[in-house]
């Protein structure tokens, strides 16, 4: 069996410092550590650096924030100068209102392969179990809120023994809140399209071309799993746009984009 790569957790959030805190308490409590933690930070106000940086003087790994200027939603952007920042082989991504399964990492290491790309799942915390979830320990919060009924997708919600594993070619369940590829594969590919501007389908496109250049897509269910956070949902108005870039990139058969990692990295693509 080949070693376990160095895994970089690259953690995306905007002006939600309380839910990253939590978050990031999760990732200290992992059965596993990660090798690296990366804040992909799209603008937030000093709060959040404040929290991060508290908790990042703590670790025994390496923390690293990115920062740009909030001008609206620019995810794929702040994700590609994570990427560019981090040292590991294998990148798992995870939204900042999210909170890691104890097994999280462990799952994520044991689950990675080569030319694959692994997509895991969430439960969802309802607005009043969000108020406690991640605060406390972690099996007396989630017995918590599945007795108050503020746990839904429970199929998600609990570790199996062995997980469910299936390649699939298509693109339902793309979802960037918990979402591991090769550094190797995103160099192919040029990370996140930032075409994308404004919230939807930016992990969707980045799937079609790993897609297309021969990485496949492994969907697990049971291990490697998370639970979202409520939050009032971001503004959809960007998604015609967005829904367009998606349908070019299926129908030109895209294996890169133009505006992408290469713009913040030094070198050229391996």
């Amino acid at each position: 069996m080949s070693p376990a790569p160095a895994l970089a957790l690259v953690v995306n959030t905007f002006n939600q410092p309380d839910y990253l805190l939590r978050l990031l308490n999760a990732l200290s409590r992992q059965t596993q550590l990660p090798h690296e933690v990366v804040l992909a930070d799209d603008g937030s106000d000093d709060p959040t650096r404040a929290a991060f940086e508290g908790w990042a003087a703590k670790q025994p790994f390496p923390c690293a924030r990115v920062w740009q200027e909030h001008t609206g939603f620019r995810r794929a952007r702040i994700l590609n100068l994570a990427i560019a920042r981090a040292t590991s082989d294998y990148l798992v991504f995870q939204d900042g209102d999210t909170i890691p399964h104890p097994w999280f990492v462990a799952d994520h290491l044991r689950l990675a392969r080569p030319g694959t790309f692994v997509q895991g799942h969430r439960a969802l915390i309802e607005q009043a179990g969000a108020s406690f979830f991640g605060r406390g320990e972690f099996t007396a919060d989630r017995r918590r809120a599945l007795l108050s009924r503020q746990l839904s997708g429970l199929k998600h919600a609990y570790r199996w023994p062995w997980p469910a594993r299936r390649y699939r070619s298509d693109l339902r369940g793309i979802r960037g809140c918990n979402l591991a590829i090769w550094r190797d594969d995103l160099l192919k590919v040029n990370g996140y399209n930032e075409a994308f501007t404004g919230w939807g389908r930016e992990d969707s496109e980045l799937a079609v071309r790993l897609m297309n250049t021969g990485a496949r897509r492994l969907d697990v269910r049971g291990w490697a799993i998370c639970y979202h956070l409520w939050h009032p949902p971001a503004s959809r108005a960007s998604l015609p746009a967005n829904d367009q870039l998606l349908q070019a990139a299926q129908a030109q058969k895209a294996s890169r984009c133009d505006t992408g990692l290469s713009a913040h990295r030094p070198q050229a693509p391996r």
